[in-house]
């Protein structure tokens, strides 16, 4: 059986949030990182984190993940 929630997707602007980052912020980090990747939703680009992703984000951040 998979691990539940390895491919789950999360936007730019939820991860902000779930972080408690602005968003210029979180795509510096995760520029900085090399996590995260663009993702086009019809004329708009987002970057998108997988939960590992997230995962790393929180460490580097300090942020307590659930």
């Amino acid at each position: 059986m998979e691990n539940p929630g390895t491919d789950r997707i999360v936007d730019e602007c939820k991860a902000a949030a779930l972080l408690g980052l602005s968003l210029p912020d979180l795509r510096w980090l995760s520029r900085l990182l090399g996590v995260g990747h663009t993702q086009r939703f019809g004329h708009a680009v987002q970057i998108v984190f997988t939960s590992e992703e997230l995962k790393r984000l929180c460490s580097e951040t300090g942020t307590p993940g659930k």
